[in-house]
């Protein structure tokens, strides 16, 4: 069988193999109707494929994928940037995918990237990546970011989550705040499941509030729907202290607060759990539980190439903490 090239192409169509290269090249060299019959014949003839295929293994030898939650989050977004800015020092490009917190989605982008002979995936994982994951079989190198997942062995780093929601009520005890109101996410998400426990550690009368949502605006919504409906209650009942366990959160919560007109932290005082710029330039400055978040990318970017250079290593898990970041948002309580 002949190999498909552009004279082959030139042949079929009785034309200059040149114009057959222009009609590919320089498209706006040669008329439309030439170049609609190039291509047909070029797709008919296998050749696009051919160049398809090309491109595909003379991109993707030095390539990784990387999968987060919820490209609208600042969280997300930095770790995303803190991997590629590693892998770009080792000439290595990134193809990134978002799931939005949908096991559905996450399964499908594996099998869409199966055909991308990928060096390895650095994944923020759903609660069922273990079941999505069986599409790469058990050669794909796999570091977990943010997220463990004890049903698979693969490279993980996270931050104690546990330890941050912990330290961030221990600061409001000693603030002598008593009543206090953990807002969170839904807990099949494991971050928030792991800031839910750090809550429940603490001595404090810690009102856990478990919204439903699970993506960035959702999350927002929920957040200020709820901190209306406690707003409702005598002031006697109230906390007087709440906690966003994400920054989606705590945005909804001060949006609340700030209809009802209540002065932070004289009213009400709030921890914003992540350190988002905006917590930073907020009227009033918002304390924040700061994550590691760029510590965490190139930890995961660096256990990645790791793997690479040394298939047969250990496994290793790096956890990471937070730290907490003093701002006007706290006060001692006035009631």
């Amino acid at each position: 069988m002949a190999t498909v090239n552009i004279t082959l192409i030139a042949n079929e169509l009785k034309i200059a193999p040149s114009t057959v290269s222009r009609a590919l090249k320089k498209p706006e060299m040669v008329s439309l109707e030439t170049r609609q019959k190039v291509l047909k014949a070029a797709e008919k003839l296998g050749y696009l494929q051919k160049l398809r295929d090309n491109a595909t293994v003379g991109t993707s030898h030095n390539l990784v994928g990387v999968i987060v939650a919820d490209l609208t989050n600042f969280f997300s977004n930095q770790i995303v940037k803190a991997v590629n800015d590693l892998l770009l020092e080792n000439k290595i490009s990134t193809i990134v995918g978002c799931t939005y917190e949908n096991s559905a989605l996450e399964s499908n982008l594996l099998k869409q990237w199966a055909g991308l002979n990928l060096k390895g995936l650095i994944v923020m994982p759903t609660n069922k990546f273990s079941k999505s994951m069986s599409v790469l079989g058990d050669k794909m190198p796999v570091v977990l970011v943010d997220r463990e997942d004890h049903s698979i062995k693969c490279d993980t780093v996270i931050e104690d989550n546990c330890q941050g929601s912990f330290q961030a009520l221990e600061y409001l005890r000693e603030l002598g705040h008593k009543k206090i109101a953990f807002i969170s996410g839904n807990h099949n998400v494991y971050t928030f499941a792991e800031r839910c426990r750090g809550a429940e550690q603490s001595p404090l009368d810690v009102e856990t509030i478990e919204l439903k949502a699970q993506g960035y605006e959702e999350l927002y919504i929920e957040a200020f729907e709820q901190t209306n409906i406690m707003l409702m209650r005598s002031v006697s009942s109230r906390p007087t202290a709440i906690v966003g366990a994400n920054n989606a959160i705590t945005a909804g919560v001060l949006y609340a607060l700030s209809l009802k007109g209540l002065k932070i932290p004289q009213d009400m005082s709030v921890i914003s759990y992540g350190d988002n710029d905006w917590c930073r330039f907020y009227p009033t400055p918002i304390t924040s539980v700061c994550q590691p978040v760029e510590e965490m990318g190139r930890t995961a970017a660096q256990l990645l190439l790791d793997r690479i250079q040394e298939p047969t290593r250990d496994f290793s898990k790096v956890c990471l903490k937070s730290m907490l970041l003093n701002r006007a948002s706290t006060d001692k309580p006035n009631r």
